[in-house]
């Protein structure tokens, strides 16, 4: 298996498919030029959440914004525990809005589930806010596709403002939650995920950087040794990284997958942005998510 170069495969740009994750950002210079290259480079998405650093991270974004003039869109996640509630979302809403410095957010995602509640609580809480203005859409994060189901149906007309679900997906698959209650999904996730209509989002969608050489008790697995084997052939042979071919992967799914990925350097940002235009094809990104051999690889 050879990685084809981009004479033979005409390599799209899926910049629009990556959304740039803030959790080690801090309000310091260095965030600023890695945001402004970031937007430069074509990227317009911004990830969120109002535990990274306690809202300092999505503070510094808010003093980039008003600093760039920036258009971009903004998904923040927000009643992480102990603020899942239905009762909380608002004020879960309202800090992210003032710690950005933004009168409304283009996606709210609630950071966790409550299975002891019914889906339709979450649902009520959420379509309040887009009817206050808060908020354009909203969605979901580490939750099971079942509970996503219940509350799209629980939505009932207003299923439409559901737009985002985001677990964690990428070339290798998590086999111990990173931190508790995370929750991952599968290629037929994505699947049932496009038919809801519905946006996938894949967090770690580099494996905090097990696909490079890193080892990690969340995907240490010899299936996903192999995986990552196979992304080091590849970017060998094709004069690039297993890092970037990693990306590639998630971004040339035959569903289309927004890719959170979160880097404090701008050489390792130049070197993730490069995944954009990195020429798969459907039997290469077949190849590098399966276990088994092929004949003749």
């Amino acid at each position: 298996m050879r990685l084809h170069p981009p004479s033979e495969v005409m390599a799209t740009s899926k910049i629009d498919q990556i959304v740039l994750g803030t959790a080690d950002l801090r309000d310091r210079p260095e965030t600023g030029r890695l945001l402004d290259r970031f937007y430069d480079r074509g990227g317009r998405a911004i990830d969120l959440a109002n535990v990274y650093a306690d809202g300092e991270a999505q503070r510094a974004v808010g003093v980039w914004l008003r600093a760039s003039g920036a258009d971009v869109a903004l998904y923040a996640k927000g009643c992480h525990p102990p603020y899942c509630s239905p009762s909380l979302v608002g004020d879960e809403v309202d800090k992210a809005r003032s710690d950005v410095g933004v009168e409304q957010l283009d996606v709210f995602m609630l950071h966790r589930d409550d299975t002891s509640l019914p889906a339709s609580a979450f649902g009520d809480a959420l379509l309040e806010q887009v009817e206050r203005g808060a908020i354009r859409g909203f969605g979901v994060s580490n939750w099971t596709l079942d509970r996503l189901v219940e509350l799209r149906l629980a939505l009932g007309g207003a299923a439409d403002a559901l737009v985002s679900f985001s677990n964690h997906f990428s070339l290798v698959e998590m086999v111990e939650p990173t931190w508790p209650g995370t929750l991952g999904m599968s290629t037929s996730d994505l699947a049932a995920l496009e038919e809801l209509g519905v946006t996938p989002i894949a967090w770690a969608s580099l494996a905090a950087g097990y696909v490079a050489g890193r080892d990690d008790r969340s995907w240490n697995s010899p299936e996903n040794e192999e995986r990552r084997r196979r992304a080091q052939r590849l970017a060998r042979e094709g004069g690039t990284t297993a890092t970037a071919v990693a990306l590639a992967y998630v971004l040339n799914q035959p569903v289309r997958v927004l890719a959170a990925v979160g880097t404090r350097s701008e050489a390792h940002l130049d070197e993730l942005l490069g995944a954009a235009t990195l020429p798969l094809t459907a039997d290469e990104v077949e190849w590098l998510g399966s276990t088994g051999g092929r004949p003749g690889r």
